[in-house]
This record gives structure tokens, C-alpha cells and sequence, in this order.
């Protein structure tokens, strides 16, 4: 293809000058420009172009020059090619790429349409009238002529009107393509501000949406919050109420259970007491101090125990318990020792003498009255034998059984005092040299013979 070398106005002057058609391809960089390329090489597009004496001339699409063009003709798509007539006004205009017999014919048709309005034109033109035939007449010929100065000043002053209507006419031309540039100028200024006015109305509306769509969400959310807190207040009412029978339940579990272990043990002490009360072990606290220890089963009567130890004491014997005060008469020996409240353990005191047939208070005073000064009887010997030592050893033994003919009064005073000093028997003290004194070993161990009574004292 054979392309204009000059600028963009000089392509634009010889185009007018000639009266052909100005074709402007606007090619870029991408697989569109290329297929076209091949198209503009075809040889039949070639030699349409050149028979019709077209004045082509391409740009780049980022060029200046381009850039002045879109200002006039707008460039959307590339490549594109514009047809444009001798009165600047384009006759077609492709964008893209179009096949090789495509473009073959459109271009057919735009030369097609300008010749067409070629001759539209010169049919408007003004005819004159008849010109007058040249004179056969010489001398009409020579008087009419003018002279050749006269008639190159007008060709002159024809030529200088020309000159100067060419140029008022590129001026009106030049005013009339500013004043299009300036309309299209305005016309994308307005589309401009249409496309901003149609942005910002378009971002109102989503903002709008987006705030409808927000509340819409905040009040889907509270509306959740007050059920799910409905909802909460409802499961706490049933927890409370769950946790309350749960309580319950477990209070009535542990009270069934103390009770249980309650009855358990209330049922094992009974049973422990009945078994101790199977038993009674008396302890009875002889006349002559000792004590006498023997178990007796509850079911056995005073009886048994009476005999006992009338036989170990040798004699009849009056029995006694210190607390609660009371004295055995003949009538409670048949008795049982678990209805005398004997059982388990008891200590009895063993007084000489008969038993009475009824209880008095003056049947065993001397009895009493030897219970209550017997403390200090045992105080007063503890001192007299740590101070002037036993002198009952070198005095002969009295026989335990009183005489026949001495009085019960005497021989409770002869065994009073036979009486061991002490609670149990300990050796003479042994003296040594100086003033070093040491106690002898005592005879038996007392923790054989200790015994415990029922209120857990200590009884020899």
C-alpha cells in the first residue's frame, strides 16, 4: 500500500486539491493491526486506492497526531479507518478488522458515493450565456482586444481575488472545524458529567442498599438476640429448677443415708450392749480392803454373787453400792444382776453381817461410817509409815476369821485395823546409808490386778 509520507494537513490539502478521497487508518499494537495490515496489502485494495487517486496516510494510536485526530473524529476501537470526503465530513468508517472482500467493498462503495457527490456538485454550478464565437473579423478582433499589460494585470488582480477567496475560505473552513471541535468538546464534557452524575446516583443507590441491607441485618440480629435471650431465661428457669430437684434429691439422698448409717450404728450399739450386758463383772471391795473380781452372766441372780463371796470372806455378808446408795436386803438376792442394774460392770462394797430382811438406814451405819473416814485412815497411815515405818511386822499375824465370841462391832474393828495401809501392798522401805533412801520392788505387778468399773476409775 502506497501511504502518504507528510503530515496530517498537507495529506488534508492535497486531498481537497485533487477532490479525492482521504482515507486515515489508525492501527495499534495487538492481532487485530496485524490482520488488517495483510488486508491494506492486498493487491486489489492496492490498485482500488490508486485508481481512484485516494490519499492514504496511517498513525499510530498513541501518537500526537493521533491524538489531534481524535479530537476532531473520535477514535473507539483500533485499528479503525476513516473514509473522509472533500468537505471533511467522513463517508464511512470500520472498526476492527473486516476480510479482505469486506473491506473490497466497502471501499467500492465510498469511492462510489463520492463521485456521486462530485457531480452532484458541478450540476450546481451557475451557467452562463452563449459565448460569442470568436470574430471573423480582424478589425473587430484588434478594436476589441486589449492591451497585454491591461490584460495581465487582470489575470493578476483574478489571481490575487482567488488567492484571497481560498484563504477567506480556509479561515471559514478552520472557523467551522474549531467551532465542531469545540461542539464535540462540549458534547464529551457533557457525556463526561453524565457518566459522573449516573456514577454518583449509582453510589448513592448502593449506598443506600448497603445501609437498608445493614439495619436490615442489625434488626435480624437484635431480633435474635432477644429471642435467643428469651430463650436463655427460659433454660435458666429450667436449670434452676433442674438444679433444684437435682439439690433436693441429694439432700434427701444424704439424709436417707445418715439416717441409714444412723440405724446401722444405733443397731451396732444396741448390739455391742446387748453383748456386754450378756456379762456382768463385779468387783467387790472386801472388809479387810482387798477387792474381789469375777465375771457373772446377767441372768445369774445377787444370789449367786452373795454366795461367792460369803464363802470367800468366810462369813455372811451385807452388800452395797455406793452410788447409787443402796443395800442388798434378802429380797433383791433373787433378783437378777440385769434388773439390779448390775450389768455390765459394778462394784459392790461387802459389809459383815446378815442381810436384812428390809432396808433401813441404821442397819449398815457402821458400815458408812467407816466408807467415809477411810480417806483419811489412809492418809494418816501413807504419813505414819513413810515417817516412822511399819511396826506391825514384828507384831504377830491376827488370824482373818474374827473370834466366835467377839462382837460384830469388834471384829469390824479388828479387820479395820488389820487393814493395809495402801491401796496395795508394798515392801518395807529398806534404809540405807546417809540420807539416800530407795523403795523396794513391790510383790506383784499392779497392772494385773488393776480393774476398771463402769465410770472408767480405776479400782484395786
Amino acid at each position: 500500500m502506497n501511504w502518504f509520507n507528510g503530515s496530517i494537513p498537507d495529506a488534508i490539502q492535497r486531498s481537497k486539491q485533487q477532490k479525492v478521497v482521504f482515507i486515515v487508518y489508525v492501527y495499534g499494537q495487538n492481532d487485530l493491526t496485524n490482520e488488517m495490515d495483510k488486508v491494506w496489502n492486498d493487491p486489489e485494495v492496492v490498485n482500488l486506492c490508486n485508481n481512484g487517486g485516494c490519499v492514504a496516510i496511517k498513525m499510530a494510536a498513541n501518537s500526537n497526531d493521533c491524538a489531534h485526530f481524535s479530537q476532531i473524529y473520535p477514535v473507539v476501537v483500533v485499528p479503525s479507518t476513516y473514509f473522509i470526503g472533500v468537505n471533511g465530513a467522513p463517508i464511512e468508517v470500520t472498526a476492527g478488522h473486516k476480510d479482505t472482500p469486506d473491506f473490497i467493498q466497502v471501499l467500492k462503495n465510498v469511492l462510489k458515493l463520492h463521485n456521486d457527490q462530485l457531480g452532484t456538485a458541478q450540476s450546481n454550478l451557475p451557467t452562463g450565456g452563449a459565448q460569442p464565437g470568436p470574430s471573423t473579423d480582424p478589425k473587430a478582433n484588434t478594436e476589441d482586444k486589449p492591451p497585454l499589460e491591461e490584460r495581465v494585470q487582470k489575470v493578476k488582480e483574478k489571481l490575487e481575488q482567488k488567492k484571497a477567496e481560498k484563504e477567506r475560505l480556509e479561515k471559514e473552513k478552520e472557523k467551522q472545524e474549531e467551532a465542531e471541535r469545540r461542539k464535540l468538546g462540549r458534547d464529551l464534557q457533557k457525556l463526561k458529567e453524565f457518566q459522573k452524575e449516573r456514577e454518583m446516583k449509582e453510589t448513592v443507590d448502593q449506598l443506600k442498599k448497603e445501609k437498608a441491607e445493614e439495619k436490615r441485618q442489625r434488626d435480624k440480629i437484635k431480633e435474635q438476640i432477644a429471642r435467643d435471650s428469651c430463650e436463655g431465661f427460659i433454660d435458666r428457669e429450667e436449670r434452676a429448677a433442674r438444679f433444684k430437684k437435682e439439690t433436693e434429691k441429694q439432700q434427701q439422698a444424704q439424709e436417707e443415708k445418715k439416717q441409714a448409717q444412723l440405724a446401722a450404728r444405733q443397731k451396732q450399739s444396741s448390739e455391742e450392749e446387748a453383748k456386754k450386758m450378756e456379762t456382768a463383772r463385779i468387783q467387790v471391795r472386801l472388809p479387810d480392803g482387798t477387792s474381789l473380781l469375777n465375771s457373772f452372766p446377767s441372768s445369774d441372780t445377787l444370789q449367786c454373787v452373795h454366795s461367792v463371796v460369803s464363802q470367800h470372806v468366810g462369813s455372811d455378808v451385807t452388800l452395797s453400792t455406793v452410788y447409787p446408795k443402796r443395800t442388798f436386803t434378802t429380797d433383791d438376792l433373787s433378783q437378777t444382776l440385769l434388773s439390779l442394774n448390775l450389768a455390765p460392770s459394778a462394784v459392790l462394797i461387802a459389809v459383815p453381817g446378815k442381810p436384812s430382811v428390809i432396808s433401813k438406814q441404821g442397819n449398815n451405819g457402821g458400815g458408812i461410817l467407816a466408807l467415809f473416814f477411810a480417806p483419811f485412815l489412809f492418809l494418816w497411815n501413807m504419813i505414819r509409815v513413810f515417817l516412822f515405818g511399819d511396826k506391825r511386822s514384828s507384831q504377830p499375824k491376827r488370824e482373818d476369821t474374827p473370834d466366835a465370841t467377839e462382837t460384830p462391832d469388834e471384829s469390824q474393828s479388828t479387820r479395820r485395823r488389820d487393814r493395809p495401809q495402801t491401796a496395795y501392798q508394798r515392801r518395807p522401805i529398806s534404809r540405807g546409808d546417809g540420807n539416800v533412801r530407795r523403795l523396794a520392788d513391790m510383790r506383784d505387778d499392779d497392772d494385773e490386778n488393776a480393774t476398771w468399773n463402769g465410770n472408767s476409775t480405776q479400782q484395786m
